[in-house]
């Protein structure tokens, strides 16, 4: 039955007006499109200056990823870069 007495706010669930998985997704929407835009006013300066911005942007992904990630991540990294170099090295 319907409780007369009206709960104090700290006993009440918080009403959201958004999911908190949608306000992540938004956000990484959000933080892609701006470094998209950085890419892109980089690449008009040259490709030197749009790959600099890329390895920043990685390394500063990297430094974030928890410890037991970071190593893995940074051989991704560097498998990656070992593969364009083979590539263009031709």
């Amino acid at each position: 039955m319907n409780d007369p007495v009206k709960k104090s706010p700290w006993e009440a669930p918080p009403q959201r007006q958004k999911k908190l998985s949608q306000r992540r997704a938004e956000r990484l929407a959000r933080r892609a499109e701006y470094w998209g835009q950085r890419i892109a006013a980089a690449r008009n300066i040259s490709l030197e200056a749009a790959a600099s911005l890329t390895f920043d942007r990685a390394r500063g992904e990297l430094d974030r990823l928890p410890d037991h990630m970071r190593d893995a991540a940074w051989e991704a990294l560097i498998r990656a870069v070992d593969k364009v170099r083979e590539t263009h090295a031709q």
